[in-house]
C-alpha cells in the first residue's frame, strides 16, 4: 500500500518534470527515484506526460535568470540608496561650509577687527595688507563652497 502512495507523491512533485525510475530492491520493496541507480539491472523508466524533454532545464534556467535579475535590482537599489545618502550628506556639508565662508567674508567686509593667534599663543590683529589677503582668500573660499 505504501508504494502507490509514494508513486503518487513522486508524480505530483517537481520530479515529475524530469524522469522517474522504478526498481525492486533486494528486500523486495519497490523504489522510485529521479535517477536510475547504476548498480541495479532491472530499472524501469516510468513514462510521464507532465513535461516534455528539456522543459526542466529551461524552467531552471528561467528561474536562475529571474533570481539573478532580482539580485541585480536589489544590489542596484542598495547602491542608489547609498549614493543618494552620500550626495545628501555632501550637499549638507557644502551648505554648512558655504554659510561659514559667507559669514567670515561678511565679517572681513564689515571692518570688524579680526585677530589671529600667533606662534606663541598671543592674539594679533590683522593689518590692512593681511586683511586684504584674507579678504581675497575668503572670497575665493566662499565662491568655491557656494557654487
Amino acid at each position: 500500500m505504501r508504494s502507490p502512495a509514494i508513486l503518487v507523491l513522486l508524480l505530483a512533485s517537481p520530479l515529475a518534470l524530469g524522469q522517474i525510475y522504478s526498481w525492486r530492491g533486494t528486500d523486495g520493496e519497490v523504489h522510485y527515484a529521479d535517477q536510475a541507480p547504476a548498480d541495479i539491472a532491472n530499472v524501469r523508466k516510468l513514462e510521464t506526460d507532465l513535461a516534455p524533454p528539456g522543459e526542466v532545464e529551461r524552467a531552471r534556467r528561467a528561474l536562475t535568470d529571474r533570481e539573478a535579475a532580482f539580485n541585480k535590482r536589489q544590489l542596484d537599489a542598495g547602491k542608489a540608496a547609498a549614493k543618494a545618502k552620500k550626495d545628501q550628506a555632501d550637499a549638507e556639508e557644502r551648505q554648512k561650509n558655504c554659510a561659514q565662508a559667507k559669514s567670515y567674508l561678511r565679517a572681513l567686509e564689515s571692518g570688524v577687527r579680526i585677530t589671529r593667534t600667533g606662534k606663541n599663543g598671543e592674539r594679533a590683529f590683522l593689518n590692512d595688507r593681511e586683511r586684504d589677503q584674507e579678504l581675497r582668500s575668503a572670497q575665493h573660499t566662499a565662491d568655491s563652497w557656494c557654487q
